[in-house]
């Protein structure tokens, strides 16, 4: 079955849901189900007249909106494949923003793009570097008045999902309908969610877990969904939380770094105002999962009603079409203290002791339906309990590949269906926690460190005002070394000074290393993918503006 044809199912319900979409925490627009499904279609007609055939990719560039809802499906309606890419963010970089966007429309041949008149003419300029000729079109003026659905198999594509990769440049993951349909029912199965379930969600729709968990899954399921952009997240997260109060919203997803954030900007104060009780699954994923930080967010939301049990860690990637591993629902969350000098070996080790001595892992659970998941060594070789592996993954949500790029789907195909993921993890009483990235690791005095587990300890210093920590590999005349790219609004010297010292003083006391170079820029600077997670890359430096890039020519000093 389509996507199309599974929304026409639930528009055939008449159950009223649909998509809300918020400004500041007012509904601006809304569009049923069953709106949509006749939308998508009359997209669609206009789509072929313009002479876009079955398989043509169609980029849609809008922001959150019932724009983008209704070009999305219509991009389907009409057999042809969807690329979402993002719309211009305010204070953004255009230079990056359009070296990435032209890669992606000309990587995938792109044949119209659908946006808004405000877009236009910047994707306009874009296109004049990129192959092709692809024709730039409000979705407003696409519109016809009949509708038009073609018919497309399970087997057919229906996505391409540009990653937001931390250690490579972007790459488009081709996803079918088949995969897609398996891995929105994953995601359904593994939470439970039924047509009572009410989504409230920010994460922007050109990401996978904004695009497949935060919106095709609810559709998918007749959940009424109420959606705001992540710059008014970013503005006042408060609001995000207060919907959750007014609509009685059940169901969330978000990365760890998005619920750090709304605990950070929600004052003891606010906490009077809401009512998180019908708050039942708050998915995390997307990047490494702190329980320490569900432990601070469910303490300060208790008294709004927040159960304990609401956080679900998930693992996932887009080449699986999001979904891999969940735990099961309606329990604490699982950890496990681990000998940080056993994880440098490759092995898992259960200890007790001081905090310097352990790393603590979260459960992410097991495999989603219809997925298998194994950790296999160095050559492919199966590996068992309490050893550390690369992540591989096999089923029908899983990708054939990426967006004509052999060398990248050589990468990561293994024998026998499998796709390695570059993530690292470890089985642990048959459930799977994460340790890390392959690429993700620095050496310091001859041993593996994890980068995550670096930045942890760095944030996790009291009283220190950082908004983003980059743990990196540095190369000097005396060696290898950490170094250390700090965000923080701090310039004065002394001050900078001093945030080094306790650095290095908690680092030596919680890993037993100390950071050769550490550099501070100003909030921001540190590169970062779409969905927010820190760019990894060889030859990351600093420029004469305090910015962090890519070019090599200049060796991060002290």
């Amino acid at each position: 079955m389509s996507l199309v044809e599974g929304l026409g199912r639930v528009a055939g319900r008449r159950s009223g849901h649909g998509v809300h979409i918020l400004r500041r925490g007012r509904e601006i627009a809304a569009l049923s189900f069953g709106d949509l499904y006749q939308q998508a279609g009359r997209v669609a007609t206009g789509l072929l007249a313009r002479g876009v055939v079955p398989g043509d990719r169609v980029a849609v560039v809008l922001p959150t909106s019932v724009e983008f809802v209704r070009a999305f499906f219509g991009v389907l309606a009409a057999g042809a494949v969807a690329v979402p890419l993002p719309a211009p963010a305010p204070f953004s970089s255009s230079r990056t923003y359009l070296r990435r966007t032209t890669m992606a429309l000309r990587q995938s041949r792109v044949r119209l793009v659908l946006t808004s008149e405000s877009i236009a003419p910047v994707l306009t300029r874009s296109m004049l570097t990129a192959s092709g000729s692809a024709a730039v079109v409000d979705v407003r003026c696409v519109m016809a008045e009949e509708a038009t659905f073609v018919d497309r198999a399970d087997s057919h594509e229906a996505l391409v999902q540009y990653t937001s990769g931390t250690s490579s440049d972007p790459r488009g993951v081709v996803l079918s309908h088949g995969n897609v349909a398996a891995g929105v029912n994953a995601i359904a199965s593994g939470t439970r969610l039924t047509d009572a379930d009410i989504g409230c969600n920010w994460l922007p729709l050109f990401h996978d877990m904004g695009l497949i968990g935060s919106f095709i899954t609810p559709t998918m399921h007749d959940v009424d969904i109420y959606l705001q952009p992540p710059e008014a997240f970013l503005r006042d997260p408060v609001n995000w939380l207060r919907t959750i109060t007014r609509v009685r919203a059940t169901f969330t997803m978000a990365p760890d770094s998005g619920y750090r954030y709304a605990l950070q900007r929600t004052g003891p104060e606010a906490v009077g105002d809401l009512d998180l009780s019908a708050w039942r699954i708050a998915v995390n994923g997307a990047e490494p999962v702190d329980e320490r930080l569900q432990r601070a967010f469910i303490r300060r939301f208790a008294r709004a009603g927040l159960a304990e049990t609401v956080f679900l860690p998930a693992y996932g990637l887009a080449e699986a079409t999001l979904a891999v591993t969940f735990p099961p629902l309606g329990q604490p969350t699982k950890t496990i203290r681990v000998s940080r000098e056993a994880l440098g070996r490759g092995r898992c080790e259960a200890v007790t002791g001081t905090p310097g001595a352990y790393r603590e892992l979260v459960s992410v659970g097991r495999p989603v339906a219809g997925m298998e998941v194994r950790l296999v060594d160095d050559q492919a070789n199966p590996l068992g309990e309490g050893v550390v592996g690369e992540i591989h993954v096999r089923g029908t949500s899983v990708t054939a590949g990426y967006e004509r790029h052999p060398e990248a789907t050589r990468q990561v195909a293994c024998p026998g269906g499998w796709v390695a993921t570059g993530d690292i993890g470890v089985w642990h009483a048959e459930e799977l926690y994460i340790v890390g990235r392959s690429k993700e690791t620095v050496i310091v005095f001859g041993a593996n460190h994890y980068a995550s587990d670096i930045e942890s300890v760095v944030r996790d210093i009291f009283g220190l005002r950082v908004h983003g920590v980059l743990a990196h590999q540095v190369e000097g005349h005396d060696g290898s070394g950490l170094g250390l790219i700090v965000e923080s609004n701090e310039r004065a010297p002394a001050a900078q000074e001093s945030m080094s010292a306790r650095i290095r003083s908690a680092l030596s006391a919680e890993l037993g290393i100390t950071a050769t170079h550490i550099t501070f820029v100003g909030r921001g600077k540190i590169p970062r993918t779409s969905s927010g997670k820190m760019l990894r890359r060889s030859g990351l430096e600093v420029d004469d503006r305090g910015a962090a890039d890519r070019r090599s020519r200049i060796l991060l000093q002290k």
